[in-house]
């Protein structure tokens, strides 16, 4: 397999990883946001003296979550990276002029992601296609973040080679 086809591949695998960490970002924002309103909304029948409080707090996560319209952005990052999943599958059977068309295709309807999913997402790929050497470190707070969408074990700052000549 030549070089480029290589990287045509990769390229689909770290556009499919951006498109589920998107996925799951999104849709836990929007999860924690909707908790947060109900946990507050209900806390409004307890016998508080500051509910003033209560309603500004509800009111501007009610904003936050209308504004980034989290659960909108899970669903576009979902259907993206279904249509990444489906030429994944295909991929084998696709000659090299066809995969990049089909890429250019998918990828004028990418999501907007925020760009510390670029290196989650890339790691992870390094990780499905079995080339951990290729990973790169994490900031500490895409490495947080990793860990709070499901990018582990793509997010860890210690390689493999570390931990084992440790032990």
């Amino acid at each position: 397999m030549s070089t480029d086809r290589n990287d045509l591949e990769f390229r689909v695998y770290v556009s499919f990883c951006v498109e589920k960490v998107t996925e799951t970002l999104n849709a836990r924002a929007e999860r924690f946001c909707t908790f947060l309103l109900i946990l507050l909304g209900s806390a409004v029948f307890a016998e508080m003296s500051n509910t003033f409080v209560l309603g500004v707090a509800v009111a501007a996560i009610a904003a936050v979550q209308f504004v980034c319209r989290f659960g909108e952005a899970a669903g576009a990052a979902k259907a993206q990276k279904h249509r990444y999943s489906g030429l994944l599958g295909s991929m084998s059977r696709l000659g090299d002029d066809e995969l990049q068309s089909r890429i250019d295709r998918i990828e004028e309807l990418d999501t907007r992601s925020p760009s510390f999913i670029d290196v989650i997402a890339y790691n992870k790929a390094c990780y499905m296609c079995e080339k951990e050497d290729g990973m790169r470190p994490l900031p500490t707070f895409a490495w947080l973040m990793a860990f709070l969408v499901g990018g582990h074990p793509c997010g860890h700052r210690v390689r493999k080679e570390s931990r084992s000549s440790a032990h």
